[in-house]
């Protein structure tokens, strides 16, 4: 039987659109650091289903006002989206991500919702959910969370990884945008302004090296640990992104099929059911770019500051 709920691990840069496609494709909502819309057709979650993460986060006199028939159907939406912003941050808090003080959601709900064990956070969202998020670092995460997953393996990981170099450029050009179009990460703002004074790629490229807070590098070396334990399914974006990217569609069936059988889904004869990558992302999206922008120099500072990220050859 398919989860309902699943984490995906992709770092800035690594060409999280595709994974996302193919989430969103098996019926997962993203949220995180991704967002996307119920699928086509889902429609409006009934009463039934949103009953149980309205109950744990108003209780149930409460709850039964919303649902009444009689209940104007703008308060019920309201609160049901009040509810899913708290149940949000509460995930986000567990899985170690950084929260802001200031919230338009209401502290009492979210503290209702924050004092329930992971195995119940589990059942309260509709449908099924995929909660992305940039790294999942062992130290910053909460460890009533690591320690309900280690015992249960629930639920399912998937690490989405990509080749450091290709990530890098991947980074830069998006933070080379206007700031609107780079998003509202805090950090992504400020290493807009800070590579705005490089003047050439070369210089972009050798801060992105030698600046261990460029977005990113703490998440990929924080989240090593995800390459080698037997519990995750870990797929790399050279897997999914096919020949139109530069890939190999026998590399993409066999990343997609341990993802369907990581989260509960059966496997099909075939993996091209799933919508293929875009080919006019290629500049984007395509294998190698970084390989063909590194200059020697540049390898000896992948080199000597994250060899550690480099495949063993």
């Amino acid at each position: 039987m398919a989860v309902p709920q699943m984490i995906a691990v992709s770092q800035p840069g690594s060409g999280t659109p595709l994974l996302a496609d193919v989430t969103g494709a098996l019926g997962y909502t993203s949220y995180g650091t991704m967002s996307g819309d119920p699928a086509a057709g889902a429609g409006h979650p009934g009463p039934g289903e949103v009953y149980s993460l309205l109950t744990a986060a108003y209780g149930p006199d409460r709850t039964a006002l919303l649902l009444n028939p009689r209940q104007d159907r703008e308060s019920l939406e309201s609160a049901f989206h009040q509810a899913v912003g708290a149940l949000w941050r509460v995930w986000w808090t567990r899985l170690g991500q950084p929260t802001t003080r200031h919230s338009p959601v209401d502290p009492d709900t979210e503290s209702r919702l924050a004092r329930l064990p992971d195995t119940t956070l589990l059942t309260l969202l509709p449908g099924r959910g995929c909660w992305y998020v940039n790294g999942l670092d062992l130290h910053s995460a909460d460890a009533d969370f690591l320690r309900t997953w280690h015992t249960r393996s629930q639920p399912p990981i998937v690490y989405h990884h990509r080749d450091i170099r290709d990530r890098i450029i991947s980074q830069i050009r998006a933070l080379s945008q206007p700031a609107d179009r780079v998003g509202s990460l805090p950090e992504h703002l400020v290493y807009r302004d800070i590579l705005a004074t490089r003047p050439t790629l070369d210089a972009k490229i050798t801060l992105a090296l030698t600046d261990p807070g460029f977005p990113g590098m703490r998440e990929a070396h924080g989240g090593r640990w995800l390459l080698h334990h037997p519990a995750i399914c870990v797929i790399t974006h050279e897997e999914l992104a096919g020949p139109a990217l530069g890939g190999s569609t026998d590399a993409r069936e066999r990343a997609l099929t341990r993802l369907l059988l990581a989260t509960g889904h059966p496997v099909p004869p075939e993996a091209a059911d799933f919508p293929p990558p875009p080919a006019a992302a290629a500049d984007e999206l395509a294998v190698g770019i970084g390989r063909e922008l590194f200059t020697p120099a540049h390898e000896d500072l992948l080199r000597h500051h994250h060899g550690a990220l480099l495949p063993v050859a």
